[in-house]
């Protein structure tokens, strides 16, 4: 009762010295009318035990600031480094932040309680950011530091809903089974930054800012470095790149229809959707049919590509694409500004159920002419740094166009007028595609690169268009 009597006793005296700061600064609290804007974070005053001490181990931190506080978001903002079984209470009151821990500390450790920008000031909301208390509980800080940034591989963006964490080497398992001693957010520019961590080596990985914080699901977001990275003062700057080994797979829907052989089943017709915009017909992309459920051929009665005349076309190609079922794709050497015809007779596709389409289709086209598209002249630098890059058009994230580089001039005759965003892939097994990373106990392989360039493609129709390319390392 004696101890918690002088600690109320403190905290009545230390409210009372930051009070009466305060009164002497008030316009932190209540700005006269038409003063300035009080533009400034809070900042602490004082803490119970200091910050930076030696030697502790606390049960209660107090910390004081000069003006009164709110701090949102605490728990989702707060990490405490190195990890401990159970969250602190925190509580925040006027110009004071509480933390109680309820957990034995380990010996000789330096311990640091990042807040993020969880805390403001009460009356402009001023955000202070990344405020850290540390202490330890031996005789010094480490000072142990590393910093780096992430990419996503496929992409070359930020995903700042990411963390890097960091497990001892000794235990190749750790990843999957137990939480990181260390973590750190990534921010919007892709950055993380480690500080006070103890001269000693650990492999570095990164993931999804979950519950678990383990690599217990080969569908989720992942990174590593290859080997494991020892920490000095100043750790040189790491690079991260995450991938998904494996997508996600939707689990099919089960079906509520009864059993019953004596239900008559309705027939229901095949509906799809043609890629076709208007009656128009790109000439860089296939025509596709795409139905609502999977569907296959019926031999008997063929889709066919005609003339006006209805006379089939040569050399053209009918497939579905194997993942879903669902698109009926027709492959042919557009010609520009001719009229065309396919003719989809109604028993030429079948569902699972013999489904088919309600009527017979002729869709009626014209190939767009070439006076739609722009013409293209890259000239790139930088890329014979890689092994087999790969100039990749995208828009929406998607890649729309790719182009082999094997010299610095790119020449491209047909392209649809738009914005494109510039990347670059590293294509190290010359394959043509971007190939994801796998990490196991057997396998640990890193993913191919593609880099975000700064540089726009801006193709306007019936117009050569120029961009210079410069691939940094």
């Amino acid at each position: 009762m004696r101890k918690y009597a002088i600690l109320s006793t403190w905290l009545i005296g230390l409210f009372a010295v930051v009070t009466s700061m305060q009164m002497q600064g008030c316009a932190n609290i209540v700005p006269p009318s038409g003063g300035p804007r009080d533009s400034l974070p809070p900042y602490l005053v004082v803490a119970k035990p200091k910050d930076s001490s030696l030697n502790i181990q606390p049960k209660e931190i107090v910390i004081a600031f000069n003006e009164f506080i709110t701090a949102e978001s605490i728990q989702e903002n707060l990490i405490i480094s190195p990890g401990i079984k159970t969250t602190p209470l925190i509580d925040a009151r006027l110009n004071m932040l509480r933390i109680r821990i309820n957990d034995t500390l380990d010996k000789n450790t330096t311990y640091s309680v990042k807040f993020g920008n969880a805390i403001k000031d009460v009356n402009e909301g001023n955000i202070l950011k990344n405020f850290t208390y540390v202490f330890s509980t031996g005789n010094y800080l480490d000072s142990g530091k590393l910093s780096g940034t992430v990419r996503t591989a496929e992409t070359g963006l930020i995903d700042s809903t990411l963390i890097v964490v960091l497990h001892p080497t000794n235990k190749d398992s750790a990843i999957y089974k137990d939480k990181p001693l260390y973590y750190a957010k990534v921010d919007g520019k892709g950055k993380f930054e480690f500080t006070f961590l103890p001269s000693t080596a650990f492999s570095v990985f990164v993931l999804p800012n979950d519950y678990n914080k383990r690599y217990d699901d080969s569908t989720k977001v992942f990174g590593f470095l290859n080997a494991p990275i020892q920490i000095t003062a100043q750790t040189d700057s790491q690079q991260l790149y995450v991938f998904q080994a494996h997508q996600k797979v939707e689990k099919k829907k089960t079906s509520t229809t009864p059993n019953n052989k004596n239900v008559k089943k309705v027939f229901t017709g095949l509906k799809y959707m043609k890629s076709i915009e208007g009656n128009e017909q790109d000439l860089l992309t296939d025509l596709t049919l795409t139905f609502e459920t999977p569907v296959q051929f019926n031999d008997s009665f063929p889709i066919v590509l005609c003339d006006t005349l209805n006379k089939p076309l040569p050399n053209y190609t009918l497939s579905i694409d194997t993942a879903t079922k669902k698109v009926v794709t027709i492959h042919y050497d557009w010609i520009e500004s001719t009229p065309m015809r396919l003719i989809v007779p109604k028993r030429s596709l079948l569902d699972t159920n013999q489904n088919y389409i309600a009527k017979a289709d002729t869709i009626k086209f014209i190939t767009k002419s070439d006076a739609a598209y722009g013409s293209a002249l890259v000239r790139v630098s930088g890329y014979q740094n890689m092994v087999h890059p790969i100039l990749l058009l995208t828009k929406d994230n998607k890649v729309a166009y790719s182009y082999p580089i094997k010299q610095s001039l790119i020449q491209i005759l047909k392209l649809p007028p738009g914005d494109y965003d510039l990347k670059v892939l590293d294509d190290t097994n010359n394959n043509g595609i971007w190939d994801t990373g796998k990490y196991n106990n057997t396998i640990k392989q890193q993913p191919e690169i593609v880099k975000k360039l700064t540089d726009i493609l801006n193709i306007k129709a019936n117009w050569e268009n120029e961009v210079n390319v410069i691939i940094n390392k």
